[in-house]
């Protein structure tokens, strides 16, 4: 159903006739627009369409601010981006809209969780801001999108369950230009030891049990990515070197004394530490310093740590 007299409205206010643009021309869809001009406290328009299965009570009076409220905080998505950060990338991806595009968003009816499928377009004024937001639900299912499981797959690596070398672009990207970070990578001395002593699959559970230590204890601002094989990152948010030092110590303890298979093998770590200075940062940058960095710590020995400085 159709609330024509919104949609008049619209078209004269707007200068643009949704019904008549790129929205779905199922009439079953369900069709919305907001003022983003008006950023949160823009109401939800619904044009056509049956609002309440997508689990609001009061879809006439319904805010964007109501909406973000709605969004069910822990998902694969906000893992990756980080839960403080996860409602505001929705703004900031709002803001920015240029073209066609689809979002993939999960709200809380209660207690399910619905994700919805939006594919949206947006109206730019001049000063190249976005006004209008319009567009359409394609879908919505009870189950994790296939889309979402990727995207998951993609920046969580599936054997420790640490983040990939794809969330560490990710969130050397969102880096505030006030922080002043550190990173640690390091590889396992003499893992290929305990491949060739106890076999593969030794080799694979001793990194989850490495990864598995690693994150067992909640450490603000402490995130750890498998790298490849044998090789990890750990990302200190806003530390001093001194802390990084500190942190180097514990990795190679945890990594000489996580279990007898590592014992026997003598295994330990080669850590390079380096400084993350600001938000304008190169990841290909970082990672060749961060690698250099380690391996002139692999050069001195087993168990050793050096700093960027000393490359």
């Amino acid at each position: 159903m159709e609330n024509k007299a919104l949609i008049e409205k619209i078209s004269k206010e707007f200068k643009i006739d949704i019904m008549d643009d790129y929205v779905s021309k199922d009439v079953n869809d369900i069709v919305f627009c907001f003022d983003w001009s008006k950023s949160v406290e823009a109401k939800v328009l619904f044009l056509r369409g049956d609002a309440k299965i997508l689990g609001f009570k009061n879809p006439d009076d319904l805010y964007i601010r109501d909406f973000l409220s709605m969004i069910e905080i822990n998902n694969p998505i906000s893992e990756v981006y980080g839960r403080e950060n996860y409602i505001n990338g929705i703004k900031n991806d709002l803001s920015t809209l240029k073209k066609i595009d689809e979002f993939y968003l999960p709200l809380r009816d209660e207690d399910e969780v619905l994700w919805i499928c939006l594919s949206i377009k947006a109206i730019t004024k001049n000063d190249g801001s976005n006004e209008l937001i319009y567009g359409h639900v394609n879908w919505v299912t009870s189950k994790t999108p296939r889309a979402i499981l990727y995207y998951k797959n993609k920046y969580k690596d599936n054997h420790t369950k640490l983040f990939t070398n794809e969330s560490l672009k990710l969130h050397l990207n969102l880096a505030r230009p006030t922080d002043h970070s550190y990173g640690l990578f390091f590889d396992i001395d003499n893992f290929k030891r305990i491949n060739d002593v106890f076999g593969h699959r030794a080799g694979d559970n001793y990194l989850t049990l490495l990864a598995d230590k690693l994150i067992a204890n909640y450490e603000e601002g402490v995130i750890y990515y498998r790298m490849g094989g044998d090789e990890f990152f750990v990302y200190l948010v806003n530390c001093t070197e001194e802390v990084a030092y500190k942190k180097a110590l514990d990795i190679i303890y945890t990594v000489e004394t996580l279990n007898p298979q590592g014992q026997q093998v003598e295994v330990s770590a080669s850590v390079g530490i380096i400084p993350i200075i600001g938000n304008d940062l190169d990841y290909d940058e970082v990672f060749e310093l961060a690698d250099k960095t380690m391996y002139f710590s692999k050069r001195k020995g087993k168990g050793n740590i050096s700093y960027a400085r000393e490359v």
